[in-house]
């Protein structure tokens, strides 16, 4: 039998030999792909074309029904509940011509030990019952599909049995369960969820959505958790008495409730009608003033909302380390000032040796013309780590923002909106969402664990593509570890965690220092609503000693060799995110 690698390996290849034309749209054209891949080679980067290619091609079979189905082949069910579920789904809302199937579906119970209880609105009550005469399956009429009339219906069925079930689900509406893998201490306030995919009118299984672990900036954006959120039965008659309104208002109640929010790698509800979430949860106000003090408020805007925290304003300093390059560096500067509000930061240039005249006339010009323009003389072999220690000692803002020379801003006031997430008392690390020139992406949150290393994930993607199977890139979360190209951390949280570790002379010492938060017990947050151009690597020549290699690859098996807050089945060879080989 051939080995795990070389099956591995074959399937990547056959992947790519099949998508030659999705490989070349994924580049933008013809042109592009022999560009890319011509620079590629002549780098000496060659290795790098397989994983770009294997990223590429993925993406283009993102939506493809026949190879999820190929990979839940190989995958070994997960093990049964050790006790049992009341599952609540609800029909209400199904349109009449899918609610046949709906309760079909609902019917097909895979797990011995749930018991299935479907609400339907109560003129449809009776029809429902007919349906499901021979099936396992209880129908309730209720008058809305609100999580109130679902609790309400909860608190009635466990009041005729006190002792019978162990646990409690609640599922969306149009969602009906799958597997149910759920192992809860005794008396444990532990809300547990697991993955969802979608059913297709054929009523076969397609488009799964692999979920992060609990990610508390995610779920203050999304609702991905109701799909189907089970708890002990003790916790599920806890739930306050008070008007819910929506399943995300549920979600973020029962959140409240929890001392641990737990992810099972398991398919715990099946899809079949598709969610819509187009107003802001009614307890999501609330939720945030208990949670980040009474000043915490929520904008409304055309993609959703955006939660702000209420921080005092703060004054950022940005720190950045260059050395000549002035093509590079003018629009940076510039898009600094012209993007934030005069007063409100300074900019830190180090040095790094600058010998072209061009580049020394116009630093002591901006520092003569520009407000709160600092040029520090940091000459020696460059040590991206240690230029930015300097910049810290020479900063006198709360919060610091390091910068690279490469990138460019273009959105407004985004330095007050990673100052309001970084000075939250839970955060440590805060970065942005980066854009090639082109408009793809070249970081969206970073994963560790890529060949024993850390790695972009959905690098070279268009940021408005849908149909991924995690998380989108358009949505706040939270990650690992984010890029140094653009990050932010609170002064305070450096004078407790520590500086940038300086043996890392030019690349690891970013994730080094995130990995550090995440020990600490704070979460690093992703905002893909501060964006900045990045034109990679142009300042210097792309380099990563192999002693920055090897630290780090130590440092990613001893404390993070699998990304928290990145899913088991997906892969380590793709940034793509997709199907494990």
């Amino acid at each position: 039998m051939p080995s795990l690698r070389i099956r591995s390996r074959s399937r990547r290849l056959g992947l790519l030999a099949t998508n030659v034309a999705n490989l070349v749209r994924f580049a933008g054209g013809v042109r592009p792909f022999a560009t890319y891949k011509v620079k590629k080679l002549l780098a000496g980067e060659w290795r790098a074309l397989i994983p770009w290619m294997t990223t590429a091609a993925n993406f283009a079979q993102r939506g493809n029904p026949n190879r999820y189905r190929r990979w839940l082949r190989r995958r070994p069910p997960p093990p049964g509940p050790d006790g049992s579920v009341l599952a609540l789904s609800s029909a209400v809302g199904v349109g009449a011509d899918r609610l046949a199937k709906f309760l079909e579906l609902a019917a097909a119970n895979e797990t011995p030990a749930v018991d299935s209880v479907v609400l339907v609105e109560s003129e449809r009550e009776d029809g429902a019952r007919s349906a499901l005469a021979d099936a396992d399956v209880r129908v309730v009429g209720v008058s809305d599909g609100s999580p109130d009339a679902m609790v309400a219906v909860m608190r009635e069925l466990l009041a005729g049995a006190p002792t019978r079930y162990r646990y409690v689900s609640f599922l969306a509406p149009g969602c009906v369960p799958g597997e149910m893998p759920f192992a809860v201490a005794d008396g444990a306030k532990v809300l547990v969820y697991g993955d969802e995919d979608a059913i297709g009118d054929d009523g076969r299984r397609q488009q799964p959505f692999f979920k992060p672990g609990y990610s508390p900036d995610l779920l203050l954006h999304a609702d991905y958790l109701s799909s189907c959120m089970t708890v002990t039965t003790a916790m599920a008659e806890a739930i306050p008495d008070q008007p819910i309104g929506d399943f995300h208002s549920l979600a973020l109640m029962l959140v409240e409730q929890a001392d641990e929010v737990r992810h099972v790698d398991a398919f715990v509800a099946r899809r079949f009608v598709p969610v819509r979430q187009d107003h802001v949860p009614n307890y999501l106000a609330p939720y945030l003033r208990q949670r980040y003090g009474p000043s915490a408020s929520i904008t409304t805007h055309a993609g959703g909302w955006t939660c702000h925290y209420g921080r005092d304003s703060r004054f950022v300093s940005v720190i950045i380390p260059t050395k000549d390059r002035i093509d590079l560096l003018r629009p940076c500067v510039d898009g600094i000032y012209a993007t934030n509000a005069p007063g409100t930061f300074e900019v830190i240039v180090l040095d790094n040796g600058s010998a072209e005249q061009e580049t020394l006339d116009w630093l002591a010009d901006a520092e003569s013309r520009l407000s709160e323009f600092h040029v520090v003389p940091a000459s020696g072999t460059f040590n991206w780590s240690r230029l930015n220690n300097l910049g810290v000692a020479r900063a006198k803002g709360d919060v610091l923002v390091f910068l690279n020379n490469d990138t460019e801003p273009t959105h407004q006031d985004w330095l007050a909106r990673m100052a309001d997430v970084a000075t939250r008392e839970d955060v440590g690390v805060v970065g942005a969402l980066l854009l090639y020139p082109n408009g793809r992406i070249q970081h969206a949150g970073v994963v560790t664990g890529f060949s024993g290393l850390a790695a972009h994930v959905y690098c070279g993607v268009d940021p408005e593509s849908e149909g991924h199977l995690f998380v989108p890139p358009t949505v706040p979360r939270n990650v690992a570890a984010v890029t140094g190209a653009c990050f932010a951390i609170a002064r305070a949280r450096i004078d407790e965690i520590g500086l940038f570790d300086e043996a890392y002379r030019i690349s690891g010492s970013d994730v080094e220092l995130c990995i550090r938060a995440l020990k600490a017990g704070f979460v690093n947050v992703y905002l893909p609503d501060v964006r900045l151009l990045h034109h990679e690597s142009q300042s210097r020549k792309r380099e990563d000693p192999p002693e920055d290699v090897s630290r780090l690859r130590e440092l990613v098996a001893e404390h993070c060799p699998r990304d928290p807050y990145y899913h088991a089945d997906l892969s380590l060879t793709s940034l793509y995110p997709s199907y494990a080989p």
